[in-house]
């Protein structure tokens, strides 16, 4: 436990009461996704807290609304991307700055006492706690920041190992301000009944009355694609679910339609194409999964987060660091890769190669009828 100014100290050991946590985890979906159950855990050791979250804009969506959150402070990622691609809107930065380092101070000064919590540990997320206004700041220590991070936090958690879990790692900064860590909380997310309702038709119109199915997910962003498994390996998932007497839907998001229609086209009769896929939706469908099969990708935390069992394919990102998490799940990987749990170490150290369609298929048998648990 990290020593805190007393009255910081005490009121978080009594609940909380007039106390704001400002995290900040600003991207990407996956990361947000598995820094949720941490922050959880400090509802749980605080129940009277005032929790705020900092996210880009282009990732808050998926956390309005959340009952563990007071408000979700949007960074405007896609403006000042837009303005500072070019120097003439260099000038007009300043706008969309100060307005949000605003709405951050006021949400940080709507109790007496506060803290920030940076679970990115990077320069950007270090400048936004300093711009709270907060005197306290909790972050990571050695290789578990970076860009200068360590100067802008005033407590510090002790260095993990290389190869620690994303969630093992966020859980340190819980476990230092003395909350327990145990047991691990879902992600809690909210789904409204209008995305139940698109998801449970997508399964109707694709399988029938009363069906359930898995989930595949072949895609990636654009900038990541070097973690889209390849598609004979999602195929083998599908014949294999198939076989077993599970049907599989093949999403898919901007830009990933043909990764999905070379999965379907692949496994003939095994699984179907799903219409473009939101992440509300998305969401939904993976609640009532009977599996999630795909890559290193937002999508595989997005099922963990729902309780939907998991099928995960690693090639170039560390299948220790990444881990799918607290959910019935197997991970599958090049078995003589020896990952080191530095990211652009092992994405030069190889990709999927090493990887076959027998490996998969086994997975999904020790995934599929394993117990599903209730979060």
């Amino acid at each position: 436990m990290i020593p805190l100014p007393s009255e910081l100290a005490a009121r978080l050991a009594a609940g909380g009461r007039e106390v704001t946590l400002v995290v900040v985890r600003l991207a990407a979906l996956g990361d947000i996704l598995r820094t949720l159950p941490a922050v959880r855990l400090l509802r749980g050791g605080a129940p009277q807290v005032r929790i705020v979250w900092v996210a880009d804009d282009r990732w808050a969506d998926v956390l309005e609304g959340h009952s563990d959150l007071a408000q979700v402070v949007r960074f405007p990622r896609r403006a000042t991307d837009r303005l500072r691609a070019s120097p003439a809107g260099w000038p007009r930065l300043s706008g969309p700055l100060r307005r949000f380092v605003s709405e951050l101070r006021d949400a940080t000064r709507a109790t007496p006492h506060a803290a920030v919590i940076d679970f990115h540990g990077n320069l950007r997320s270090g400048l936004i706690g300093a711009a709270s206004g907060a005197r306290v700041r909790l972050g990571f220590e050695g290789h578990q920041q970076k860009e200068g991070n360590r100067l802008l936090t005033t407590h510090r958690v002790p260095v993990g190992e290389r190869r620690e879990s994303r969630i093992d790692r966020n859980l340190r900064l819980v476990r230092a301000l003395g909350f327990p860590t145990a047991p691990l909380p879902a992600g809690g997310l909210p789904i409204r009944q209008a995305d139940e309702a698109r998801a449970a038709g997508i399964v109707r119109d694709s399988f029938g009355e009363g069906s359930s199915c898995a989930v595949i997910s072949p895609g990636a962003s654009a900038r990541q694609a070097y973690k889209k498994p390849p598609s004979g390996l999602l195929a083998a998932a599908a014949r294999t679910l198939a076989d077993r007497g599970t049907g599989s839907l093949v999403v898919w998001g901007p830009g990933e339609e043909d990764d999905a229609r070379r999965v379907v086209d692949l496994a003939p009769g095994a699984c179907r194409l799903a219409p473009p896929t939101d992440l509300p939706t998305l969401t939904a469908l993976l609640r009532h999964a009977r599996l999630f099969v795909g890559g290193d990708t937002g999508p595989l935390h997005l099922a963990c987060a729902v309780s939907c069992p998991v099928v995960a394919i690693y090639g170039p990102t560390d299948p220790v660091v990444n881990a799918p998490w607290g959910v019935p799940h197997a991970a599958v990987f090049p078995p003589e890769r020896a990952y080191v749990g530095i990211p652009r170490v092992d994405r030069v150290a190889g990709g999927f190669e090493g990887i076959d369609e027998r490996q998969v298929a086994e997975a999904v048998d020790l995934v599929v009828n394993a117990p599903r648990q209730a979060r």
